[in-house]
């Protein structure tokens, strides 16, 4: 994962003319539309037959195995574990990824295991999936995925005094509200407040000594 960050950093960071942004921008580019790139998960990019051919069969996009490892628990698991994350209690989080609802598709796999919060916010996207997208809401009080209905135009909703209208699903309600304390932050805090305390007391039994002092 490292190398695939650093490369592209490269095409854009390092100097002008040099070898080293030459290879990152060739390798930005391998890893966007590339059918055998780690994040690209397609066959081919198909933005030049969906620009100037109808025939429907040419312009699909024949999504790799990935998509249908998603709905198996043990693969979500064993993704979990590589990233050294607990199997329970952790979410694998995709995006730009339209979840088609009109053809039956759904952004939560495996009981919120897995949760995809792209469904189309842009509006080349909303026939096809039938809503304007989802929103993600975690707070102290657990997980919350948001799916927005269509938002027709600023005149209609003045005309007709409508909103974006959206519906909540809880994907993980927590029995007891979290606290800064929970998070990664927190747990930080307080190896800090401990190395503080263990600071305060070697001033105190004189371990340390003040300045000045003898």
């Amino acid at each position: 994962m490292t190398f695939w960050r650093f490369m592209p950093e490269e095409g854009y960071n390092a100097p002008e003319g040099s070898k080293e942004r030459k290879d990152g921008q060739d390798m930005l580019w391998f890893i966007w539309s590339n059918e055998n790139s780690p994040v690209y998960g397609k066959a081919k990019m198909a933005t030049f037959e969906r620009y100037f051919i109808r025939d429907e069969k040419l312009r699909k996009e024949q999504k790799n195995i990935y998509y249908q490892l998603i709905e198996k628990e043990e693969v979500l698991n064993r993704i979990l574990e590589e990233f050294g994350l607990p199997t329970q209690g952790s979410h694998i989080i995709n995006g730009h990824m339209p979840v088609q609802l009109l053809k039956g598709q759904k952004p939560v796999y495996c009981d919120g295991k897995l949760l995809i919060i792209d469904g189309g916010f842009a509006k080349a996207y909303q026939k096809e999936t039938g809503i304007a997208g989802y929103t993600l809401v975690y707070n102290s009080y657990g997980l919350r995925l948001v799916a927005h209905e269509p938002f027709e135009s600023t005149e209609a909703a003045i005309e007709k005094e409508s909103d974006i209208h959206s519906e909540t699903t809880i994907v993980e309600q927590v029995l007891r509200r979290r606290s800064v304390g929970d998070t990664d932050v927190g747990r930080d805090l307080k190896s800090q407040i401990a190395d503080l305390e263990k600071l305060l007391q070697a001033y105190r039994d004189g371990t340390i000594l003040e300045t000045g002092m003898i």
